[in-house]
């Protein structure tokens, strides 16, 4: 279908691309929604322009994002990503082929974690997992809160909340116990090329500790968006099914409840029904 028949995807923000990307390989030219995008690098900024038509775009969370449509609000934001404190990196921006929506569902369906990120995200060996009670709040996100799981990489139970403000987009809130009560941050934001093909950005924003390697952090996190890509690349039906081929169980809470969001949005574009 076409995106602008659908309102809940196309008034939307989407990134396309990084800025130190954008500059560093020269890219003039993308896509979103099916639509040829071009990109003007200039000393302080950079232009989107599609069909002629000057885009809006602003930079935010290490991305350039721009939008077809009228969004309501602002692009995700994040006021911790800008501590200085903090680690932050764009991981990777790959090529996926499966709709974006798929990238999102992957994202919050932690099940999979112990067999498809063993010793980094999960290990087979502490395979308990508590499901959420996800919630909708007065601005319309979708939250799933307190999802308790073994982070290998750290040694300890992690507690996770997944908050997805956009159909196409989700940060995930990870607490370490030994962070003193604050958050680290993994979000997914993806570019739908057109319903069967995204560009999929990710991007960390941990608070710094000594036992940090930044070369084998970002290592570990490239090792385990190649693990999800190899997978969603042979995803059948290409887009997210909404109803009917799926089957689910308590663990996929939030995966369910996102689906239903979607459901309530309207949203049409890169779904199976």
């Amino acid at each position: 279908m076409d995106a602008a028949d659908d309102p809940a995807v196309w008034n939307r923000w989407y990134p396309v691309g990084a800025p130190i990307d954008i500059r560093r390989l020269n890219l003039c030219q993308t896509r979103l929604l099916n639509r040829p995008i071009n990109l003007t690098t200039h000393p302080t900024w950079i232009s989107a322009e599609c069909d002629g038509r000057l885009l809006p775009v602003t930079e935010r969370l290490g991305y350039v994002w721009t939008t077809l449509g009228r969004p309501d609000g602002p692009p995700p934001q994040l006021l911790e990503y800008y501590e200085i404190d903090r680690m932050v990196m764009n991981i990777w921006s790959p090529h996926v082929q499966c709709s974006g929506l798929r990238i999102i569902d992957n994202v919050v369906d932690n099940a999979h974690f112990p067999f498809v990120h063993p010793g980094v995200l999960g290990s087979t060996d502490r395979l308990e997992q508590v499901p959420s009670t996800p919630d909708i709040d007065a601005n319309g996100v979708l939250w799933s809160r307190s999802q308790k799981y073994w982070l290998p990489i750290t040694g300890a139970v992690a507690e996770y909340t997944y908050r997805i403000q956009d159909p196409y987009s989700v940060i995930l809130y990870i607490h370490r116990t030994d962070t003193s009560g604050r958050f680290d941050y993994l979000g997914i934001f993806a570019q739908p090329l057109n319903e069967e093909h995204v560009i999929a950005h990710k991007f960390l924003a941990w608070v710094k500790e000594d036992w940090m390697d930044t070369k084998q952090l970002r290592a570990d996190q490239q090792a385990i968006s190649a693990q999800d890509k190899f997978i969603l690349d042979r995803s059948f039906p290409r887009k997210l099914p909404l109803s009917g081929l799926d089957h689910s169980v308590g663990v996929d809470s939030t995966s369910c409840a996102y689906r239903a969001w979607l459901k309530n949005l309207g949203v049409r574009y890169g779904t199976h029904t």
